[in-house]
């Protein structure tokens, strides 16, 4: 009797995807071109990554360090009133933050119908991220999925999960600040620096939230993924969870994102001192969420260094927030420094805890069948 395969995440066999004949053919000389200069950028970045990167890094190093230069008068006379509480509090948001990433994707786990306790999840989420450290952005997913396969959980599952997680979390992070708009004060405080007439960021707010929403439902997320895959030469997917558990999720990552917000908020009122306000708030929630994304779809620095800063400034900025420029770059790398260290912290947790994964290069060294978390 054939064995059913119910895998949350079906990946064909190499040998069972064929091309059909033509398709990649252009219908125009132009998109032929088109397409033929992303291959040469595409083979150019994969060849020279290491190279790309620094060049990219250099240049985000001089654009930084050119507006903190010209604003040091700005930075050396801050009265640097730090409420060390507040920003006690701020780092202890950060860590809730970092653990509540194990519960979202235990949670995510038991609707592909695998079950692990909380503290097996917490090991293995948290232990895998020390690897995340490795060149390569892949092998904490590797650990994830090969740790959580020896506490039962199929590959395909663990899998689903990882695909599942990033596209929610994303979303995630995209719907918090696009909510944020609305509670702009003056929207004009942003338009009138990237010169976007007023009240469009509004309306757009209004339609990106359905539209985003929309993403999420499966057979879209399927094609969307599939076309991503398909950019990166990996296999497509098909997904068959459902729209209820994805938005599920998905507000499991918003309140996420709404308590490292809150975070961020408190810890630019310790630095900077902002006025105490509901729209302060969704406005710092807002920006730490978004700016996140944009480093992690950067793709280009390790944990999206340098992008996710970026980011955070050109809005900390345009927001008002902060009084200049430089005080935005200050509040951005310490930023940083809080959220490395909270993930450092729970990291060294995971693995000093008892029966906690060990460091990937001693399970290498271990024979086959050690036993992990």
């Amino acid at each position: 009797m054939a064995e059913r395969d119910d895998s949350p995440l079906c990946l064909p066999s190499r040998g069972g995807v064929q091309r059909q004949a033509g398709v990649g053919l252009s219908a125009s000389s132009s998109a032929s071109l088109l397409q033929r200069l992303l291959n040469i950028l595409a083979h150019f970045f994969k060849r020279y990554k290491l190279l790309v990167r620094a060049v990219v890094l250099a240049l985000i190093a001089v654009f930084l360090g050119t507006g903190v230069w010209r604003s040091w008068s700005t930075v050396s006379q801050y009265h640097w009133d730090v409420s060390w509480w507040l920003f006690l509090a701020a780092f202890l948001l950060l860590i809730a933050q970092e653990l509540s990433y194990g519960f979202i994707w235990r949670g995510i786990l038991a609707r592909l119908g695998s079950r692990l306790d909380i503290v097996t999840s917490q090991r293995i989420y948290l232990g895998a991220e020390f690897v995340r450290y490795i060149p390569g952005n892949v092998w904490h997913v590797i650990t994830r999925v090969l740790w959580a396969e020896q506490r039962g959980v199929p590959k395909s599952v663990g899998l689903a999960s990882m695909v599942i997680e990033l596209a929610t979390k994303i979303t995630s992070a995209a719907l918090i600040f696009v909510l944020s708009l609305f509670f702009w004060p003056d929207v004009g405080a942003l338009t009138s620096r990237i010169d976007i007439p007023h009240g469009v960021l509004v309306v757009s707010a209004a339609v990106l939230v359905p539209l985003l929403l929309a993403g999420l439902y499966p057979p879209l997320l399927q094609t969307l993924l599939n076309l991503a895959l398909k950019r990166l030469g990996r296999e497509p997917v098909t997904i068959t969870v459902r729209y209820f558990d994805l938005l599920l999720i998905t507000s499991y990552w918003m309140l996420s994102w709404l308590v490292a917000g809150a975070g961020f908020y408190l810890l630019i009122d310790s630095i900077a001192g902002i006025t105490l306000a509901p729209t302060t708030l969704a406005l710092a929630i807002g920006i730490y969420a978004i700016a996140w994304d944009v480093g992690f779809l950067s793709f280009v620095t390790p944990s999206g260094l340098g992008f996710r800063e970026a980011a955070m400034i050109l809005l900390l900025t345009a927001s008002n927030l902060v009084p200049s420029l430089a005080i935005a770059t200050v509040l951005a790398f310490i930023t940083r420094l809080l959220a490395t260290g909270s993930e450092l912290i729970c990291i060294a947790i995971a693995h000093i805890a008892p029966g906690a994964p060990v460091p990937p290069s001693v399970e290498m060294a271990q024979p086959a069948g050690g036993q992990l978390p």
